[in-house]
């Protein structure tokens, strides 16, 4: 009998072995076949481990999630500025890139006079074939690796502002998921996005949201966390903060820069570093904003526009006497836009062009508004024959409890067009 019970314990203690190892077996396999995380954000928040799931629960939040970390693009066309505050509020939620529409010839207050039947806008919008508004750039760098597309605009006369028109027409949305949103005061979104989705002919254009024009950012992120985004686009999934630390060439760099485009050809003049243009592709840029953008392609990051809420004159003499009466009176030009989450970042890249050995008076503004305190500058400049003068001691003195960096690109105005290998070297220094 004792032998029996003993044979008995034996088999039993046998299959839990056999048990448990099977077990650990299954659990390894598991952890094999989860995905490695991507790092699609440029938010630099902790994220919280994800629960652990049965197969079953994983499954299911592949199919609801699409499977796939996805990246996400706003893109914007603001008239006044809500729209793009908007656009800010999305990215941050998301951990989305930014890309804002320009009109080649920029919309002036008079232009956005709604109640002047003879503005720019009223007579777009009684003559349909005027509202073919040219944008300065309607590509966008790595347009395939986005998955979700937001779209925002405000509503002109119940639809979209039409300058968003241009760059529907020119991308395709195959595969995409394109949500869009707007501002107004009054109206509702309306049909603004299904005539959107009839213009692009591809992707799927979800209902989208309209928004006060005053919307807080706290109504733009719950409205965000109630959509069905792929996997990889909300800021649940920006990536923990030591993969950001290793990622920190593109999610953790701000490249701000300011820059006048002038209309004329003023080659010869050293008065102002900006009146140079580079033209690529049919596309015109100013010097500052070429290179910016060069060094956004090759080092990641968020690009941001120092812009003034009173636009500079694109004419050389106007220009040239408009600057020189702020720089007399060592004026601090009112900005347009403004960064949100500056503790985000770690290292500013600053462009600008140099004014008579100056900054200019913007970027005096913006270099006086925020606080850089352990944070690395790191500047470029474009110019006539000056280099950067005094700026860098200026630069300095403005942040001092920042870092500037001696690591520095100057670029003669008559060169910016040509040196695009030049500013990549220059950038890659910084990945």
């Amino acid at each position: 009998m004792r032998k029996i019970v003993a044979c008995l314990i034996s088999i039993v203690f046998v299959f839990s072995l056999t048990a448990c190892s099977s077990r650990q077996q299954n659990t390894a396999g598991e952890t094999e076949r989860e995905p490695e995380k991507e790092i699609v954000s440029d938010s630099n928040e902790d994220v919280s481990e994800p629960s652990e799931a049965s197969d079953g629960e994983a499954k299911n939040d592949e199919e609801n999630e699409g499977g796939t970390a996805g990246k996400t693009l706003v893109v914007y066309y603001s008239a006044s500025g809500n729209t793009e505050n908007i656009a800010n509020y999305i990215a941050a939620a998301t951990g989305g890139e930014l890309f804002q529409l320009e009109p080649a010839e920029p919309y002036t207050d008079a232009d956005l006079d709604w109640t002047n039947e003879n503005s720019r806008v009223s007579r777009e919008h009684d003559n349909e074939a005027e509202r073919a508004v040219e944008l300065r750039s309607t590509e966008v760098s790595g347009w395939d690796s986005y998955d979700t597309v937001f779209i925002g605009y405000p509503i002109w006369w119940g639809i979209a502002a039409w300058p968003v028109n241009g760059f529907v027409e020119a991308n395709d949305f195959t595969g995409k998921t394109v949500i869009p949103f707007c501002t107004s005061s009054t109206s509702g979104l309306g049909e603004s996005g299904k005539l959107l989705s009839e213009l692009a002919g591809t992707g799927d254009w979800q209902e989208g949201e309209r928004f006060q024009s005053r919307a807080s950012e706290d109504d733009v992120k719950e409205w965000v966390n109630g959509l069905q985004l792929p996997a990889g686009n909300t800021e649940a999934s920006a990536g923990t903060e030591q993969e950001q630390a290793e990622g920190a060439g593109s999610s953790r760099t701000l490249i701000a820069y300011f820059s006048i485009p002038e209309n004329e050809n003023t080659d010869g003049v050293d008065a102002i570093a900006g009146a140079s243009i580079v033209v690529k592709e049919n596309e015109v840029y100013g010097n500052t904003e070429y290179v910016a953008r060069i060094v956004q392609e090759t080092v990641g990051g968020d690009l941001f526009r120092i812009e003034t809420t009173q636009e500079y004159p694109l004419e050389h003499d106007p220009l040239v006497e408009q600057v020189s009466e702020e720089q007399d009176a060592s004026l601090r030009p009112e900005l347009k836009n403004h960064i949100e989450n500056l503790e985000q970042y770690d290292r500013i890249i600053l462009g600008y062009p140099n004014w008579w050995g100056d900054l200019p008076m913007p970027v005096y503004t913006f270099l006086e508004e925020y606080d850089f305190t352990g944070k690395t500058i790191i500047p470029f400049v474009t110019h006539g024959g000056s280099g950067f003068s005094n700026t860098l001691s200026d630069i300095s003195q403005l942040q001092p409890d920042a870092s500037v960096s001696d690591n520095t690109l100057s670029l003669s105005r008559n060169d910016v067009a040509d040196s695009e290998a030049e500013i990549r070297q220059w950038a890659g220094n910084f990945n």
